[in-house]
């Protein structure tokens, strides 16, 4: 061969495998650019560890070439997220439940904006209790239905939170009545003295407590109410 020169027309189609390349043989400023299409990269030949970091940029991926199928699960976490980057158009309707924000929302309050705020309603769903030995857990069940077929002893409230507000409504058997309703020392009344339970059948009392971190005082009470 003249000039030892072996020029690209003595070189056959796909004659030279990666087995008659040296080890880094091939070199970026080796390859025409634009040389290396698509068609010429197998399927999954290029992983994590053959990219340099910030090999890949927003500007290299095609418009809606990352799809859900393509991230892992988990594979996505707050410190891949920037500031602001999801917002509420990104959000599938009723994709956000309770299980994935449990114990995770604090809602922050100003003289000017209010903890809380219902548009139209606003609910705590109610929670029936068993009678006898009465348990009651207030996180659970902060607005509470009692109804009495025996004489019961209202418990202390498990999961005393200071600041928390509960509500019991304590409803005589239409019939069979009427029972009695003790309640726990840390029930503290006006005058430290316990209601006189409405003894009638079909009969609704309703009492409301606050948790000072210490006893549940009675911030409210009506009696003597028709059930309905």
């Amino acid at each position: 061969m003249a000039n030892t020169k072996v020029t690209q027309e003595l070189i056959a189609d796909d004659a030279i495998g990666a087995d008659q390349l040296a080890a880094s043989a091939v070199v970026t400023a080796s390859i025409v650019d634009d040389n290396i299409t698509q068609a010429k990269i197998a399927d999954d030949a290029v992983g994590a560890d053959k990219l340099a970091a910030s090999a890949v940029v927003t500007a290299s991926i095609v418009d809606d070439n990352i799809t859900q199928a393509k991230i892992a699960d988990d594979a996505v976490g707050a410190d891949q997220l920037a500031s602001s980057a999801v917002v509420t158009a990104s959000i599938v309707d009723d994709a956000v439940t309770g299980a994935k924000i449990e114990n995770a929302v604090t809602i922050a309050t100003s003289a000017t904006s209010p903890l809380m705020v219902a548009t139209t309603s606003a609910r705590i769903t109610q929670v029936a209790l068993t009678d006898g030995t009465v348990s009651w857990d207030a996180a659970a069940a902060a607005n509470a239905f009692l109804l009495l077929e025996e004489n019961s002893t209202l418990s202390a409230p498990s999961n005393a939170v200071e600041g928390a507000i509960i509500t019991i409504e304590v409803a005589q058997h239409a019939t069979s009545g009427p029972f009695t309703l003790a309640f726990n020392t840390v029930f503290e009344f006006a005058a430290s003295t316990a209601p006189t339970m409405t003894a009638t059948d079909a009969k609704t009392d309703i009492f409301s407590f606050r948790y000072n971190g210490s006893v549940w005082q009675e911030i409210g009470r009506v009696q003597n109410m028709a059930q309905t």
